[in-house]
């Protein structure tokens, strides 16, 4: 009795070769999503540090700190005597 390949022989090539890109592909993406979500925490971390500096020292001084450390709230200047409405 004779045995037929199946019509498609290469299938399971293309499988294998479709699955690894597939694989390589999520990797990269959880890879990207890592570097986000430690972006994210390092911004996390640092709004609490300038909160444990606000309560546990001068405010004014604290926040006028935090905005000179952070380039992204140069927007933000804070007088001796004003105050920031929350």
């Amino acid at each position: 009795m004779m045995l037929f390949e199946p019509l498609d022989s290469d299938y399971h090539k293309r499988s294998v070769l479709y699955h690894a890109a597939r694989l390589s592909m999520l990797h990269d993406r959880m890879l990207m999503r890592f570097d986000k979500v430690e972006e994210a925490a390092d911004k996390v971390q640092a709004a609490a540090a300038v909160l444990v500096d606000v309560t546990h020292g001068s405010a004014v001084d604290a926040f006028q700190d935090a905005v000179s450390r952070n380039s992204s709230a140069d927007f933000l200047q804070v007088e001796a005597g004003q105050t920031i409405g929350l």
